[in-house]
C-alpha cells in the first residue's frame, strides 16, 4: 500500500501544482488582457500622436514654403532699395556739382551787379558840377547778361 500511498499522495501533489498551474494561468491571462487592453490604448495614442505630426509637418512645410517666398521678396526689395539709394547717390552728387556750379555763377553775377552799381554812382556823383535846368542826371542801366559794360 505504500506504493498505493506514495501514488495517491504523488497525485495529489500533481493535482495541487495543477490547480496552481491552473491559478496562474487564469492570473497570466488576465493580466494578458490588460496588457493588451494598454496596448491597444497606447496604439491609439501612437496613430493620434501619428496625426498630429502628420499636421504639424504639413503646417511646417507651407509655413517653410512662405518663409522662403518671402525672403526672396525681402532679398529683392533689399536689392531694388539699395540700387535705388545708390542712385539717388550719384544723382545727390550730380545735384551738388550744379549747385556748386550754380554758386559760381551767383557769386559771378553779384561781381557784375555790383560793378554796374558802382558805375552807376559814378556816373551821377561825378558829373563835374554840371547842375541846371536842363541837366538831368542819367540812370544808366546795364545788361546783366553782358560782361563787359561800356562808360557812356
Amino acid at each position: 500500500m505504500d506504493e498505493c500511498d506514495a501514488l495517491n499522495f504523488e497525485n495529489c501533489m500533481l493535482k495541487d501544482a495543477c490547480a496552481e498551474l491552473k491559478k496562474d494561468v487564469i492570473e497570466l491571462e488576465h493580466e494578458n488582457k490588460i496588457l493588451k487592453s494598454k496596448k491597444i490604448e497606447l496604439d491609439m495614442k501612437n496613430l493620434v500622436w501619428h496625426g498630429d505630426l502628420d499636421k504639424i509637418k504639413e503646417t511646417l512645410s507651407l509655413k517653410e514654403e512662405a518663409f522662403v517666398v518671402d525672403l526672396t521678396k525681402l532679398k529683392n526689395e533689399s536689392l531694388e532699395s539699395k540700387q535705388k539709394a545708390e542712385s539717388q547717390l550719384v544723382e545727390n552728387n550730380k545735384l551738388l556739382e550744379k549747385l556748386k556750379q550754380v554758386e559760381l555763377d551767383l557769386a559771378a553775377n553779384k561781381r557784375w551787379n555790383r560793378s554796374s552799381k558802382v558805375l552807376n554812382w559814378l556816373s551821377n556823383h561825378h558829373n563835374q558840377g554840371r547842375k541846371g535846368l536842363g541837366f538831368k542826371q542819367k540812370h544808366i542801366v546795364y545788361p546783366r547778361h553782358r560782361k563787359y559794360v561800356g562808360l557812356p
